[in-house]
């Protein structure tokens, strides 16, 4: 089952905690399912992609729709992730650093989900929370083996003009120049805030060694046998350092009003020369972007972005079992150049040989994955062998399905 993307125009769901003084939450992206490049305006999905990662956003893996992130080559200074936005509205801002830095107006309005959890500015305030999740997990049949400076990070942004790209991405506390505002991976892991209680975002041990490659704490391991969501987090504080003053860009200072974007990232890339060649791949899947009151709604309410539902392996006419039917359907479909009519279900590349062994292998598996064998397995004819025979002379191997 697949769910539309979207912005929603009122909160697609509303819950209430606590009686008289109830906080409230509300879904701004519902979960996205096929995580499609669809542009960079509110409430598209930017999936982005530079040497030395690839991305194939129209990937299948056992039937369902994946992102896929592929590190593929050598020293490049680039990187590779997905973006989406939620509008905040005009901020009144015309230009900034003295006028050298021009900032137009944001024309979108401020997501009706500000005002659906109450705030009555109807735009971000201060003591917001915002939840930013997705699963990951690594490529089964290309496992990561190597890591970019810059493992993939899950993150909350804050910008002042809103579907900007011009940001300052020198390590320091606060930016000295652009239009970005507030990173949780940027400023609020620099040393200047340990101790501020400010929101970090995630990094992923993307091949599951044990470490960041920056030496960022880890907050999730890729495994190749199963999906792992991450999340980040924020709550909105636009006086980080509890100093009276905001957050600043060079000697400007900002506070929450000033938001015009609110920005969710994954971002993976190098930066330090890596030989990335053949070093794996991962998949992303199920993005979500929630807002929240404050905090405690947040914690009071479970995450609802649901792991990835895939098909089950051998099952190749859908019917949710491994029978004699998707034998049937293997033997119609044999030599084929994919697996679009055995429902993805085999084991990569296009309909063959041992995509036979695969369902043999799985035979009487209902869906839930268990069960044993209901009746004998289905054998191939004299004839049917012959002809697979002839065939296997001309299999030379399979590529990924990807």
């Amino acid at each position: 089952m697949r769910v539309n993307r979207g912005v929603l125009g009122v909160a697609a769901a509303m819950l209430l905690f606590g009686g008289a003084q109830a906080a409230r939450a509300a879904i701004a992206i519902q979960q996205i399912t096929d995580i499609n490049n669809t542009g960079t305006g509110f409430g598209q999905v930017n999936v982005f992609s530079n040497p030395p990662i690839g991305v194939n956003d129209t990937g299948i893996y056992q039937g369902n729709d994946v992102t896929v992130y592929t590190l593929v080559g050598p020293v490049a200074f680039n990187g590779a992730g997905v973006a989406v936005g939620i509008s905040n509205g005009e901020n009144g801002i015309t230009s900034t650093n003295g006028g050298m830095n021009l900032d137009p107006d944001n024309t979108t309005p401020a997501d009706p989900v500000f005002a659906a959890i109450g705030n009555a500015s109807g735009k971000l305030e201060n003591g917001n929370a915002i939840r930013f999740s997705m699963w990951m997990r690594q490529d089964p049949t290309n496992p990561v083996v190597k890591e970019p400076s810059v493992e993939p990070v899950v993150k909350l942004e804050l910008w002042k003009q809103a579907l900007s790209g011009f940001a300052d991405f020198n390590a320091v506390a606060f930016p000295g120049a652009g239009d970005r505002i507030w990173d949780t991976d940027q400023n609020a892991s620099n040393a200047v805030f340990v101790g501020h209680n400010q929101s970090q975002a995630s990094w992923v041990d993307m091949n599951n060694n044990g470490t960041i490659s920056n030496g960022r704490p880890v907050a999730v391991s890729l495994v190749t046998g199963e999906w792992r969501r991450v999340e980040a987090t924020l709550v909105v504080d636009d006086d980080p350092l509890d100093d009276g003053l905001g957050w600043s860009i060079g000697s400007e200072f900002f506070d929450v009003t000033a938001v015009e974007e609110i920005r969710a990232v994954m971002f993976v890339g190098d930066f330090a020369g890596t030989d990335l060649s053949a070093g794996g791949s991962f998949f992303i899947d199920n993005l979500m972007v929630e807002v929240f009151a404050n905090e405690a709604a947040m914690l009071a309410t479970p995450n609802p972005n649901t792991a990835p539902i895939e098909g089950l392996p051998g099952d190749y006419n859908g019917d949710g079992a491994v029978d004699a039917g998707d034998y049937v359907r293997w033997r119609n479909h044999l030599g084929e150049a994919d697996e679009a009519n055995i429902n993805n279900n085999g084991d990569g590349g296009g309909v063959e040989i041992s995509d036979y062994g695969f369902w043999k292998a799985r035979y009487g598996n209902p869906g839930s994955g268990g069960g044993g064998l209901a009746s004998p397995v289905p054998e191939p004819a004299t004839g049917l062998l012959l002809t697979l025979a002839a065939l296997g002379a001309f299999c030379t191997g399979r590529g990924s399905r990807d």
